[in-house]
């Protein structure tokens, strides 16, 4: 059995939290394709209003992802919705995507791993502060 045959939830979760995060659980699903990033920013759009979110992705499943998915990351709609994203995992696969992701990938909102939800959570708040006292 290859990585991308094993069993994953049906569809992942995602909600806005009440500090203004959008969150997506990943938890069981090992590879990222183009079509699950889409639900994904579809289900962002559907709870967003027009202002870009800081996005927190608990992916700690992750080991794999279509290079297709690195460059939607950048498409308008995307770049549109999300001020930052903080990923949450710890493997050392997650570290290899994440870092192979942002040289060759990098969007125009910063991205960032974290080991934790709660390190993540205080970076995305302070990245959205951060942002907002340079609007003004």
């Amino acid at each position: 059995m290859t990585i991308r045959e094993v069993d994953s939830p049906e569809k992942p979760r995602t909600w806005l939290g009440s500090n203004g995060i959008i969150y997506h659980d990943l938890k069981g699903f090992s590879h990222l394709t183009l079509d699950l990033i889409r639900y994904l920013n579809t289900a962002h759009l559907r709870i967003n209003d027009t202002s870009p979110k800081p996005v927190l992705m608990l992916a700690a499943d992750v080991l794999t992802m279509d290079f297709e998915v690195q460059v939607f990351a950048s498409h308008p709609r995307v770049l549109g919705a999300i001020s930052a994203i903080a990923v949450v995992g710890d493997s050392f696969m997650l570290r290899h995507l994440t870092s192979m992701f942002l040289s060759y990938h990098k969007p125009a909102y910063p991205v960032m791993l974290f080991p934790s939800r709660a390190d993540a959570e205080a970076w995305l708040l302070g990245s959205a502060q951060s942002q907002a006292d340079s609007a003004d």
